[in-house]
């Protein structure tokens, strides 16, 4: 990758984590409200805690996505980003123009994948 193609990665991987900082403060936000508001009847309680369990559930996976984009980042600023973390062979840019925060090539993702759902 040239050094334009991997300046457009970061700023798209920038304005990904900002938005995904806001999602989760909202989440939490919210959470909280409807959490410490008063509950009127058992059904209403039931929705609710569903609810709240959905939107944290939600907060988890977009924590995890941070994560993976502080880590894409922080391999700019290291020099070493777009290398595969299995094979250690260059991701292809297409790969990392659709998601710039993945860490593992096409094929190591799907053995990768493969020994998450035989494990």
């Amino acid at each position: 990758m040239n050094k334009e193609q991997i300046e457009s990665l970061k700023e798209k991987l920038l304005r990904t984590r900002q938005t995904l900082v806001q999602e989760v403060d909202n989440i939490q936000k919210h959470s909280n409200d409807e959490f410490e508001s008063e509950v009127p009847d058992v059904n209403d309680d039931a929705t609710r805690t569903y609810t709240r369990q959905v939107m944290l559930s939600r907060g988890e996976a977009d924590r995890h996505q941070l994560k993976l984009i502080d880590a894409a980042i922080a391999a700019i600023e290291a020099g070493d980003y777009g290398t595969c973390v299995d094979c250690e062979l260059d991701i292809p840019y297409e790969r990392l123009l659709s998601v710039p925060y993945v860490e593992r090539c096409v094929e190591c993702m799907g053995k990768w994948e493969q020994e998450q759902k035989e494990a």
